[in-house]
């Protein structure tokens, strides 16, 4: 066994696991770490400008390869910062790992006012993620190591937090790194199957419900298949909306905040539901005004998941893919000229489409812009701003892992990091971050990272100088007082330029078209404004 300290010891481990990538910030309670990290040269650091930046890119790097995102911090203040990162990667179940430092050993619980003290730190992200732990002892870090892998790469990833006292990175033990060991895919009962073929069998008129999880499992073309087969149509959601083609015949995609009667009447009408990799949360459903049939099928990783927001008439514990493998071998005789329902899907999808257009009036016509000017492959990154929020229900997409919109925590600001993690995972894929000009200022900095790091992407920033979705709200609950809503910018052209990257101005979407299609092939990051007049939500439909 090699004889290391606890600062080799952590990285050396996430190298065995193929880690190559770690976002962070050093500090004093981390340099040991970062030392060995410099002496590791298959192992790349991002430097971020804030925790919260750092936490994001590890999310959006995650995200966009399916593989572990990794962030690093120190003792207290860097973990406070990258706590919205952690509670936001827990709510979208992202395998996102973060690595912190904290007091020595002799010194924890003892409240002697050291140097970034927290009452509590692990306790703290405890309550964020999903799996956290504190180690006591150097051959400790590569057990923890190899757990906490397990269990983002097993089953469903809620984010995880592992602890090191910093005296340990300089102390030395004989440590076994344990070679990287994941759970098979769970397979569904034979019980479960029987019932849930079944069901879908005798089905008129089935509905599938698919979510992200459909994406972790890597289930998009049984899905896809089953979906056909059935001629159900599948109902996407803000953070699934591509696991499907958005031209697939049988997809919608739906916000939670658009139920309008043409959804409600499809989804009313359907007498058997499949719900796969989906936790039907308050968001997806609408708070529960979803009105789903009591004839219910609901298969996800997660036991806890199922029945908790709708009743489940088959409750199947599965890996997703495994599942609709199954099911498909059971129904594989079904009648191959059932009805086909795609003009029925078409014309829920234009009322969707049209809602939207509704709410927005000509600025949808941006979004068109954006679409037409993005290769199929490309990523979008949507931030919590009202086109970012139309986005997820109007903007087409092709591709799995091709659009992050993480609205369930609703972290406004998290687009431009998010948009740098997912290019520094996939370099050979265009990456837009759709940003409003409040939640862009909150991570601006980061536009640093990107032009000494080298990552190229396209920012567009919606400036409306508001926070209008809460202005949205003062007019409609509060009498039209607004108060702490209207925002001061810079000169968002010339920020793009003090930082070294091209930014420029544009005001309606042909322009926006042909800039678009010159960032992406611009070898640089490229910041491109887009003024907006003053919304006129007051008068439209519901957004987001």
């Amino acid at each position: 066994m090699p004889y290391l300290n606890g600062a080799q010891a952590t990285i050396a481990t996430l190298r065995a696991y193929h880690v190559d990538t770690i976002f962070g910030i050093p500090g004093a309670h981390t340099l040991p770490l970062y030392d060995a990290l410099s002496q590791e040269p298959g192992l790349h650091h991002i430097l971020a400008r804030h925790e919260q930046g750092a936490g994001f890119m590890a999310d959006g790097y995650a995200r966009a390869t399916g593989h572990v995102g990794v962030v690093c911090t120190i003792t207290g203040p860097g973990v406070t910062n990258v706590a919205t990162p952690v509670a936001n990667a827990y709510a979208d179940s992202v395998p996102l790992l973060l690595i912190s430092s904290s007091l020595p050993r002799a010194s924890q619980r003892r409240a002697l006012g050291e140097l970034h003290e927290v009452k509590d730190q692990l306790g703290t992200m405890a309550s964020l993620s999903g799996w956290s732990r504190c180690v006591t002892g150097v051959e400790e870090i590569p057990d923890a190591l190899h757990e906490a892998f397990r269990v983002l790469q097993s089953g469903r990833p809620r984010a995880a937090y592992l602890q090191i006292p910093y005296d340990l990175f300089e102390s030395h033990a004989d440590v076994q790194i344990l070679p990287m060991r994941t759970s098979g895919p769970i397979p569904p009962s034979q019980a479960s199957l029987a019932a849930a073929e079944r069901l879908l069998r005798h089905a008129q008129r089935p509905l599938i419900i698919a979510g992200n999880g459909v994406t972790a499992a890597g289930a998009h073309q049984q899905l896809a298949r089953l979906a056909q087969r059935l001629q159900a149509p599948v109902l996407l959601g803000s953070k699934s909306h591509d696991v499907l083609p958005s031209d697939h015949p049988l997809t919608l995609t739906s916000t939670g905040y658009d139920l309008i009667p043409e959804l409600l009447s499809l989804v009313s009408a359907s007498d058997v539901v499949l719900v796969v990799g989906s936790k039907l949360g308050a968001e997806r459903t609408g708070a529960g005004r979803l009105p789903l049939s009591s004839t219910l099928i609901h298969i996800d990783i997660e036991p806890d998941e199922i029945g908790r927001a709708y009743p489940a008439t088959v409750a199947m514990v599965a890996d997703a893919s495994l599942a609709l493998e199954r099911l498909l071998e059971g129904v594989h005789d079904l009648p191959q000229d059932r009805p086909t329902r795609a003009a029925e899907v078409a014309a829920v999808r234009a009322a969707l489409r049209q809602y939207t257009r509704h709410a927005l009036g000509d600025a949808v016509l941006l979004l068109d812009a954006i679409r037409e000017a993005v290769p199929h492959e490309g990523v979008i990154v949507a931030d919590m701003t009202m086109l970012g929020y139309a986005s997820a229900r109007y903007l087409p997409v092709y591709q799995p892992r091709t659009f992050i919109h993480p609205v369930e925590f609703c972290a406004i600001g998290c687009a431009l990091p998010m948009a740098l993690g997912a290019r520094i995972g996939r370099p050979d894929r265009p990456v837009i971050a759709l940003c409003g000009d409040g939640g862009f200022l909150l991570n601006v900095a980061e536009l640093a990272t990107a032009v000494q790091e080298q990552i190229h992407i396209v920012i567009i920033v919606f400036n409306d100088q508001a926070y209008t979705a809460v202005k949205k709200v003062q007019h409609q609950r509060f009498s039209a007082r607004y108060i702490a809503t209207d925002l001061a910018g810079p000169d968002y052209v010339a920020l793009a330029h003090a930082f070294g990257i091209k930014g420029m101005r544009v005001d309606d979407p042909d322009h926006l078209h042909t800039a678009v299609s010159e960032a992406v092939q611009h070898q640089g990051t490229t910041l491109i404004e887009v003024p907006l007049p003053p919304w006129h939500w007051y008068q439209q439909a519901s957004l987001p």
